[in-house]
């Protein structure tokens, strides 16, 4: 079951709980919607496969007010179950428009730093030509609040939000979630390229390394560091039976073991791409 936090319930969400641990498929016409409740949160994801068309035209400061400000909705008790109210103007829920494309910046590294900032919305066009559209609140990118009350959820665009939350924050575990293809698509969409790039999401940073070694693709900045210093400052006991002038390649390039066990490798060079000799019987 996939977690997904959503600190925020809204009145709606509220409303339709009925389990922590339940799935719910039923059929509308020609589409299918899925309830998910996920153990613990109580957080229900609807998830269509199409986006709905627009059956309506909102202005910019509406749907920011819906986006951004829906706490201030909530407590002045402005959201029911089919509609919210903004400004003293009641809208139903099931009417509230996407996000303008033309109100979003594509997911773009600049010198090799994604950066979302809070209170803009971000797009990202999949290989298959479909946009997904985002909102920054709070240090996180989400769907926007206005389609998860249209029932806009997206799976997909959900894994496109959790890949760059996860970086922001602690990519530890990403492997676990994204495979090296995913994670280099993802990356490469974004134009980072390989060595050391930055994910921004409002206060949230995290540095890494581009890999295309046996640590992973995104290597945190800090074990990096720390692995070249390794290599190149401290010497290490993986060197210990080596004799001096051993051969090592990183990136396709190699080096000798120096006598005090250390190897001369320059800074930001792939370090985890590595092959080591063979042992001398």
């Amino acid at each position: 079951m996939r977690v997904q936090r959503k600190p925020n319930l809204s009145l709606t969400q509220m409303l339709l709980y009925k389990g922590s641990n339940a799935t719910i498929a039923r059929s509308k016409g020609n589409r299918t919607q899925r309830d998910e409740y996920v153990h613990g949160l109580i957080s229900p994801s609807i998830t269509y496969s199409k986006k709905l068309m627009n059956k309506s035209k909102l202005s910019r400061s509406v749907m920011d007010a819906i986006n951004f400000n829906y706490m201030d909705i909530h407590r002045n008790h402005g959201e029911s179950v089919d509609s919210i109210t903004v400004n003293g103007k009641k809208l139903l829920k099931k009417d509230l428009p996407s996000i303008d494309t033309d109100w979003c910046s594509p997911i773009q590294a600049i010198n090799n730093t994604v950066r979302f900032e809070n209170g803009n919305y971000y797009k990202y066009t999949d290989r298959s030509g479909y946009t997904h559209t985002f909102a920054c609140d709070h240090d996180r990118i989400n769907q926007p609040y206005s389609d998860q009350l249209a029932g806009r959820q997206n799976n997909n665009s959900y894994q496109i939000t959790k890949f760059w939350n996860m970086l922001s924050g602690d990519g530890t575990y990403l492997g676990l979630y994204f495979s090296a293809e995913e994670q280099k698509q993802m990356l490469g969409d974004a134009g980072i390229k390989e060595g050391f790039f930055c994910v921004e999401s409002g206060s949230r940073k995290q540095e890494y390394y581009y890999s295309n070694g046996n640590a992973g693709v995104c290597v945190r900045k800090f074990e990096y560091d720390a692995t070249y210093e390794m290599y190149n400052k401290r010497g290490s006991a993986l060197f210990k039976d080596y004799p001096v002038g051993s051969k090592f390649t990183f990136a396709g390039q190699e080096y000798e073991l120096k006598e005090d066990r250390t190897i001369d490798i320059p800074y930001g060079i792939d370090i985890f791409d590595v092959q080591f000799p063979k042992m001398r019987t």
